[in-house]
């Protein structure tokens, strides 16, 4: 009764924050929401919005095991306050816990911090906050005609290095880092992971507070080159300028900073990526080139590849979306927790 009960809860978090097609989002027979019911639920929230209290009570019910500290201001950017939400798992002794950190997808210019309900994250935060990891969701700047991809990467930085500027408040180990997340998600995680600090520079206040070390990287279906037209798909084709503050000739260096398979060194921090092998938004490629060039620099680095698994998996993949959460949260456990 109580798994059904979670079940609903994050189905209906899930609809309400705008749930992505089922070519993005990934489902179960048991809890795959109506296609018809998500378009609707997305089109009444971008006709009306959704209650913002509503969510923050609904991200409650979703994570029972948590104790929820909502909109939790990381930064300020012009008129826009750059917001976080944090779960600490309920009944914690520890002075100081692991941290686990998501970050949405939604194609660098949608999605929300709320998306934290989708199972392939719901299912890994759960089984994390169970062995006493705290986990927290960020949004960063969109792109649009006032931020770059490259701003929605500074945000991601500055995320993290708010939480350790203000560890003891919210009890983090910042030796004990984790960053994971899907899709446009998966990127900014892998890049927030593995880019240089210093090529990130972003809110002088929190300026010399990156994590001593991010511990581990978990990366659903990610883009990973932005030099190649086949692999970055519609991203570098009109919207490229939009996406990198200029057309891509001019923005090399750029485009390099963004692209993980320019970042992977054999030091790198650990890296597990997930990719459906008929994703037909970002490509397969993009997971076998990081993986290989991982595997060719000498890092620490490992990848399963989803049979059947379009761009957020679908109903019928193998491994399955619960044997993906059970992959991807063993990987962080194991190297947080120890």
């Amino acid at each position: 009764m109580h798994h059904l009960s979670l079940t609903l809860s994050l189905t209906f978090l899930w609809l309400a924050c705008g749930a992505p097609s089922f070519a993005e989002a990934p489902a179960t027979a048991a809890n795959a929401p109506n296609q018809k019911a998500a378009k609707a639920a997305k089109g009444e929230r971008k006709r009306k919005g959704v209650d913002a209290e509503t969510l923050k009570q609904n991200i409650s019910k979703a994570f029972p095991d948590f104790d929820h500290t909502p909109d939790v201001v990381y930064k300020t950017v012009g008129d826009q306050k750059l917001q976080l939400d944090i779960l600490t798992p309920k009944g914690l002794k520890a002075e100081k816990a692991p941290l686990l950190v998501y970050i949405h997808g939604g194609g660098w210019g949608g999605g929300d911090r709320y998306r934290m309900a989708r199972p392939d994250i719901a299912g890994v935060f759960r089984r994390c906050g169970a062995t006493g990891i705290i986990c927290a969701s960020l949004e960063y700047r969109l792109n649009t005609a006032k931020a770059t991809a490259f701003d929605s990467a500074v945000d991601c930085k500055d995320a993290l290095r708010f939480l350790v500027k203000n560890a003891a408040q919210y009890r983090i180990d910042t030796t004990r880092v984790a960053t994971i997340g899907g899709s446009a998600g998966g990127h900014l995680s892998l890049v927030t992971a593995l880019g240089d600090p210093k090529d990130f520079p972003g809110d002088p206040a929190l300026a010399g507070h990156d994590p001593v070390s991010i511990r581990c990287e978990v990366a659903h279906y990610p883009a990973t080159d932005f030099t190649d037209k086949e692999l970055a798909g519609r991203f570098l084709g009109p919207r490229a300028t939009l996406m990198f503050g200029g057309p891509p000739e001019e923005k090399a260096d750029v485009i390099k900073l963004l692209s993980p398979v320019f970042q992977i060194k054999k030091d790198s921090t650990p890296v597990y990526l997930f990719h459906g092998d008929a994703d037909n938004v970002l490509s397969v490629e993009n997971s076998r080139r990081l993986f290989a060039k991982g595997k060719e620099v000498g890092a620490d680095i490992q990848y399963t590849e989803v049979k059947g698994g379009d761009h957020g998996y679908g109903r019928e993949c193998t491994p399955s979306v619960e044997e993906i959460c059970d992959l991807a949260a063993k990987f962080v456990i194991e190297r947080v927790t120890k």
